[in-house]
């Protein structure tokens, strides 16, 4: 009798736009849109802010025209001269300079000398601009730095070999991805695990809490069904609910890969690399992962008398959900086994080791377990409510 439930609440619930948009369209169409916007965006900045003019300070600039000499030139940076460290300090800080140089007193009798030069490059460490310009002015104090010393070198009639024994390089690996496998194995965990957990939400509410705000519940209760065909037909719902969203977020962020669109190029140019064992693990951890979601927020919308009360109760659980994916993002995949049995974030950890390759038989037999433990709890202490009457009569 429990399917009859199952289909009515399936059926109920997906004739809402509101579900068809946050299971089926959000994760399908909109989240791979909005990383493809972050990606575009990013790059564009990135491009801007190597193109940008920007005007450094030099302190000491005067005694020292041997030096500047060598720096003449430079694509985009404005040298300017600076009193004193302090200035330079001050317009670093009021953004009037977007980095400074300090040369030290005797930097062109050492330069002539042939000594080395100490030169300190001041940035604003809470600035985004600032640390950039430092970069291009640290890029260039190596590369003119490069050009003297294989002029020093060959006036000495020495190779510039010497000083560069090794000619160091990047080989990538056939298949192994790239920057698009970087992007998906450290967000999809988060968005995976969110999205099975918090997918079934609106299911969730809906099914009791919004029965209770409408009336309806009391005409399901004296139906000839047990109260166990009940909680399970609801149940099943939220959890099918909770996969839908979960595979088709799978689905959302990996269609790109195949259909080859040109804002999506950044994230795609080095293809995909996934074997049947990831797949299979990714698919591994979503269920239990489902069910404990959906466990949890079933006994949430027992307890809640409507369905404002219901989003009140909700926000703790959103908030332990969302340090737990984002855990995922900030610990490596070859993490210590005890992070298996840490709820959310062992699942997050199975699917960025899936990503990346190395999956960890132990760990993911560990963590799968368990979620199924944990999903187990969650699923028994919704069906006890289920039981009592004073929480199904909290109207």
């Amino acid at each position: 009798m429990w399917r009859v439930v199952f289909k009515k609440e399936f059926k109920e619930i997906f004739s809402d736009s509101r579900t068809r948009f946050n299971v089926i369209a959000s994760p399908l169409l909109i989240t791979p849109l909005i990383l493809a916007l972050v990606g575009t965006m990013a790059q564009k900045q990135a491009k801007e802010g190597r193109s940008e003019t920007i005007k450094v300070g030099v302190v000491g600039m005067q005694r020292a025209p041997q030096l500047m000499e060598e720096l003449k030139g430079a694509s985009k940076i404005i040298l300017e001269p600076v009193a004193s460290v302090e200035a330079a300090e001050a317009k670093v800080r009021d953004r009037s300079h977007k980095a400074a140089l300090i040369l030290p007193d005797d930097a062109d009798e050492r330069l002539a000398n042939g000594d080395s030069l100490s030169l300190p490059v001041v940035q604003d460490a809470g600035n985004e601009a600032s640390q950039q310009a430092a970069k291009r002015v640290k890029e260039l104090l190596t590369e003119r730095g490069d050009l003297l010393a294989a002029r020093r070198l060959q006036d000495a009639g020495l190779s510039k070999q010497l000083v560069k024994p090794f000619l160091v390089g990047d080989k990538k690996l056939k298949g192994s991805g790239g920057s698009g496998m970087q992007l998906l194995a450290t967000f999809l965990p988060y968005i995976l695990a969110l999205s099975a957990i918090m997918g079934g939400l609106m299911a969730a509410t809906d099914s009791v809490a919004g029965e209770k705000e409408r009336g309806t519940l009391e005409t399901l209760l004296v139906a000839p069904l047990s109260r166990r065909d009940i909680a399970l037909g609801k149940f099943c719902t939220v959890t099918a609910t909770a996969l839908v969203s979960s595979l088709l977020s799978v689905v959302g962020l990996f269609w790109p890969f195949y259909i080859k669109l040109p804002f999506f190029h950044w994230m795609t140019q080095d293809g995909l690399s996934l074997g049947p064992a990831a797949f299979a693990a990714i698919l591994l951890v979503q269920l239990p992962l489902a069910v404990l979601g959906s466990g949890v927020l079933l006994a949430i919308s027992t307890m809640a008398r409507n369905q404002k009360e219901m989003q009140t109760m909700v926000g703790p659980i959103i908030l332990v959900g969302s340090v737990g994916a984002m855990l995922s993002m900030l610990v490596r995949a070859d993490a210590a086994l005890y992070w298996s049995l840490v709820p959310i974030t062992n699942s997050g950890l199975v699917l960025k080791q899936a990503l990346q390759g190395m999956l960890n038989p132990t760990f993911v037999a560990l963590a799968c377990g368990t979620s199924v433990v944990y999903a187990g709890i969650a699923v028994a202490f919704a069906a006890s409510l289920f039981k009592r009457e004073n929480v199904l009569a909290r109207f």
